[in-house]
């Protein structure tokens, strides 16, 4: 997942290889509900896939293993490299890796069966251009899928003060770099709008007691550090902040809800 300033948009997590761990992270949360949405989506062998915002590529691996010709593109060099040695080491031929913008990918229009991207959308100052670009991408009867998360639904029970001031201070940021950390609620429509058929519109959220998948957000949000800082939020403010969120991490009486995910399954008319 990775976007640009030279495409008006801001990234505010980490796209070299300092966010490798906690993509890996992602991907574990997150591959078995990605897997089961393509497969329903039909995803099979023959298909030909595009990922935009590939990360470490790991749905798009997943693909080619399935049968799929698949292409991963990304703008973050270091994760392009990095997908590319995994697909080379798991000894997947079926999958190629480049470097590139959603908005300018270079993909040819009208050739792929379906176009995919996860946690990208929200990360991107103009996301509907961007899924009109991927629909561009799909022959007709071609399949759009996205996952998208909507920051707003994380939560701790019993409540946690560090958690909401968490989320408060995320989606603060968001409006100040004009990006929509809640877009996850508007894909269906945003289909609509760009003349695509809505064939699934669904959601789940994940939940932790413990474990180290139960800290992703803090993760997250520690990666985002530097960014908080460019607004109002002082430095004893946010450390306070994720020291008090790694607490409730590590509380065994505490659940943590993570950002419910949203899915869309969209065809391009035939």
């Amino acid at each position: 997942m990775a976007v640009t300033e030279r495409s008006g948009d801001n990234y505010i997590l980490s796209s070299g290889r300092d966010g490798h761990e906690r993509l890996r992270l992602l991907c574990a949360l997150h591959d078995p509900f990605s897997r089961r949405l393509l497969l329903d989506a039909g995803l099979c062998s023959g298909k030909t896939f595009a990922e935009f915002g590939c990360g470490l590529g790991c749905v798009s691996r997943w693909a080619a293993t399935r049968g799929a010709r698949t292409t991963g593109v990304d703008l973050s060099h270091d994760h392009v490299s990095e997908a590319s040695r995994l697909a080379s080491e798991e000894g997947i031929e079926q999958v190629e890796f480049r470097q590139g913008s959603i908005y300018d990918s270079d993909l040819p229009e009208g050739t792929f069966d379906f176009a995919y991207c996860r946690f990208l959308l929200s990360h991107l100052s103009r996301p509907v251009a961007a899924m009109h670009t991927m629909a561009a991408c799909l022959r007709p009867g071609g399949v759009l899928v996205c996952e998208e998360p909507d920051l707003k639904t994380i939560y701790a029970e019993p409540p946690s003060s560090a958690y909401d001031e968490a989320v408060k201070r995320i989606l603060q940021l968001a409006d100040s770099l004009a990006l929509d950390f809640r877009f996850a609620t508007k894909l269906a429509l945003n289909a609509l709008s760009i003349g695509l058929e809505v064939q699934r519109a669904d959601a789940y959220q994940r939940h932790f007691l413990g474990g180290k998948e139960k800290g992703y957000w803090t993760w997250s949000f520690a990666e985002a550090r530097p960014s908080l800082l460019s607004t109002c939020s002082s430095p004893a403010e946010v450390d306070k902040c994720l020291s008090d969120m790694r607490k409730v991490d590590r509380d065994p009486t505490v659940i943590v809800g993570h950002a419910r995910v949203h899915q869309l399954v969209a065809r391009k008319p035939a």
